[in-house]
């Protein structure tokens, strides 16, 4: 087997850490070659230039010391190129059509920009502690620290891979031991240990699936964003330390802190994962004779793995210092300056051509504004619904009988009238613990949730994100209240759900209920159409009223005087309490699940649009009508319940607000869900982001020629297509 196909072969076994569980059917790397991995294909030493910067000249000499004594790694073995390659560049070969040649130079350069910067931020770090008037701990004296009580082998590996502690020692601040100057370091081995628990959990699912292959999943459907989403600094700790392991099955479950283990793990499953991977990294020659297989963070692999973490981290620590830097020269001024030049931008762009403000509509997000708007447009929330399948088939009966539009107008009716609403959740209560997203509760209050009198039960969904807000994602525009509508049974080791079924008169009540028990107070509520019960919309000249569509029209409160733009994302406002209520029903009952996880949703134009047109007519005029408008019609779909979450009056988005300061309101910057608040924290994001990579470009310019590469040791790979 040539080496272009062992590459693609074992191409597949690799996950975040370039190694994960699996077998490959093929064996890539042979005895003889185990010897060429090992050699240095480049090296990286910037202390000699670094003499020259007029900046970091006094800690030059520092930097070389580290070099020279394997404190600070200047080598690239081939294993890394490969490894990389193996978890990163064999994409780009397989799916964008690179070539072998190009795709391993670019990797190369990956790997030495890497160690440029990692060199560069250790001179940072020097001079930073120099510069410092705390009291800094010597290295030494934090390395006698750290090998203090430590085990023999943990001395050892601490010795054949020395950068781990130096990259420890100034991502904690040169040593210090306190939360927050270890909350870097702990983030990085929280990475490490957290990528190895899911490729095990990757791994292991192969095997919990052969021994249950009767099992069915049953219906899916789509989540709110951020269901079961860690928070990113999100860090398990206890007594002051992490508390996280590797689960391996040799060790207890107990034993690894704040790992969950998959849905059907057993000490069996995991083992043969576990198994499965030490013989996949024995493969590739990253466990030597007489090593410890039974703990995973006392293998050489690890630390190989670690040191490399910790390098990457202490790039994004200096490249966070060099963000906040940047953002601290920000001020209001400037910030109000963008704003006006974005606003003033738009309003050219916009006024002149309709079109592009439609277009923009799409692309709004809380990091990508519109700050001058045209008049009545604005989103609405759609919910569908839905005929059945025996109702749509008496409709296209109907249609094949060549009746009119009036005629097929009055079938519609017939049929509009017997459609009923169903929650459709029950596709998130299961058995299966990575499958299953409800809950039972127990009401101990009247109200606790939505119908609940004390010590009632009724079944919610999503509990870590409103229960576990340390660690998950909470979820917004989400009201989380609204429980199954229907009975939860288990039967037979599986539960068995049956939803209620609603009228659409009856879900109209329901949703007003609903929005009125969101917002707390009594401010939903219409009345039907008289229009929908005269004659039909269709005049013998094909002159189409589709007023008469409109079967019922309701209002939240006036929320469209009352709710400020500047406020939408703002939680304890009724405006945000409403439509996180819709929105809540609308992933209930809909089966429009275009409309799911949108921003706003459905952008509505007051010209002509894509939508059919009784849907068009309708969200054209509850825009119109302005925010908290609801109104429902029919289509050829069946029902839609369709609420305006936003509208344009035209001019200035912002500036129209009570008390605004030209839309940016410095005050409001620190309130979350204020328009000024994202404003602010989106432009801090890009200006830190901005400053960070031209930062990051001017060093790697400046650096380039501290780089060292043996092409010839990696030739062969770059010949794989010759």
């Amino acid at each position: 087997m040539n080496k272009k196909q062992m590459l693609k072969k074992t191409a597949a076994i690799f996950l975040a850490l370039g190694l994960t569980v699996g077998a490959t059917g093929c064996q890539f790397l042979v005895t003889d070659s185990m010897k060429d991995l090992e050699q240095i294909v480049a090296t990286v030493d910037i202390s000699e230039k670094l003499a020259s910067d007029t900046e970091y000249q006094n800690y030059a000499d520092e930097v070389s010391t580290l070099i020279s004594e394997g404190k600070l790694s200047a080598d690239i073995p081939k294993r890394d190129l490969v490894a990389y390659f193996l978890n990163v560049g064999y994409n780009y070969v397989n799916n964008y059509g690179y070539s072998y040649e190009d795709t391993f130079n670019m990797l190369m350069d990956g790997l030495t920009q890497r160690k440029i910067l990692t060199q560069y931020a250790v001179a940072y770090f020097l001079k930073k502690g120099a510069e410092s008037t705390d009291s800094i701990t010597s290295f030494e004296t934090f390395k006698t620290n750290e090998l203090n009580g430590v085990s023999d082998r943990v001395k050892e590996l601490y010795e054949a891979y020395p950068e781990v502690l130096t990259m420890k020692y100034y991502l904690t601040d040169f040593g210090k031991t306190d939360a927050e100057s270890m909350k870097a370091y702990y983030e990085a081995e929280y990475g490490l240990l957290k990528s190895l628990n899911d490729s095990l959990d990757a791994g292991e699912a192969n095997f919990i699936s052969e021994e249950d292959e009767t099992h069915s999943h049953g219906e899916s459907r789509t989540t709110p964003t951020n269901v079961g989403t860690e928070k990113e600094d999100y860090l398990p700790m206890k007594d002051g330390k992490l508390d996280y392991g590797v689960y391996t099955g040799r060790n207890t479950l107990d034993s690894c802190g704040a790992y969950e283990k998959v849905d059907g793990s057993t000490p069996t499953t995991r083992k043969k994962a576990y198994n499965t991977f030490l013989a996949n990294i024995e493969g590739y020659g990253l466990i030597k004779d007489g090593e410890n297989t039974a703990a995973v963070t006392e293998l050489e692999y690890y630390y190989m793995e670690l040191s490399s973490t910790l390098g990457q981290a202490l790039v994004t620590k200096y490249q966070d210092e060099m963000k906040d830097a940047a953002i601290a020269r920000m001020t209001d001024a400037d910030v109000l300056a963008k704003y006006n030049e974005l606003k003033e931008g738009q309003q050219l762009a916009y006024t002149d051509d309709y079109t592009v403000f439609d277009t923009a509509l799409d692309s709004v997000s809380d990091d990508k504004f519109i700050l001058y708007g045209l008049q009545d447009f604005g989103f609405v929330y759609n919910i569908l619904i839905p005929f059945s399948d025996a109702q749509n088939q008496e409709y296209s009966a109907a249609e094949k009988k060549g009746l009119s539009e009036a005629g097929l107008f009055e079938v519609r009716k017939d049929i509009l009238a017997k459609v009923e609403a169903k929650d459709l959740r029950s596709a998130w209560i299961c058995t299966d613990e990575h499958t299953n997203y409800g809950y039972e509760v127990t009401a101990t209050a009247d109200g606790d949730f939505y119908g609940a009198t004390a010590n009632a039960k009724g079944w919610l969904f999503f509990e870590d994100n409103f229960t576990n807000t340390e660690k998950y994602e909470t979820l917004t525009q989400y009201t989380g209240k609204y429980p199954y509508q229907g009975t939860v049974a288990l039967v037979d080791d599986e539960y068995k759900t049956t939803p209620t079924k609603l009228s659409i008169n009856e879900f109209i009540t329901e949703m007003e209920n609903y929005i009125n028990y969101s917002v707390g107070s009594s401010v939903a509520s219409g009345a039907y159409a008289t229009k929908y019960d005269d004659d039909t919309p269709y005049s013998v000249n094909n002159v189409v009223d589709y007023s008469k569509f409109i079967y019922y029209e309701g209002k939240v409160g006036d929320l469209s005087t009352t709710a400020k733009a500047s406020e939408y994302f703002k939680k304890d406002t009724p405006a945000y309490k409403a439509l996180s209520a819709v929105n809540e029903l609308m992933f209930a009952y809909s089966t429009d699940t275009g409309c799911l996880n949108t921003y706003m949703g459905y952008a509505v134009s007051p010209y002509k649009t894509d939508f059919v047109p009784e849907f068009e007519y309708a969200a054209q005029y509850a825009v119109k009508k302005g925010v908290g408008t609801y109104v429902v019609a029919p289509s050829q779909y069946g029902w839609h319940i369709i609420y305006c979450t936003y509208k344009f009056d035209g001019g200035e988005v912002f500036g129209d607000d009570a008390n605004a300061e030209d839309g940016f309101i410095a005050s409001e910057k620190e309130t979350e869900g204020t328009f000024s608040y994202l404003f602010y924290e989106s432009l801090k994001s890009t200006s830190a982001t901005n400053h960070a990579n031209a930062m990051q470009n001017t060093v790697l310019n400046d650096y380039k020629d501290s780089v060292e590469l043996f092409t010839k040791r990696y030739q062969d790979l770059l010949d794989i297509e010759n």
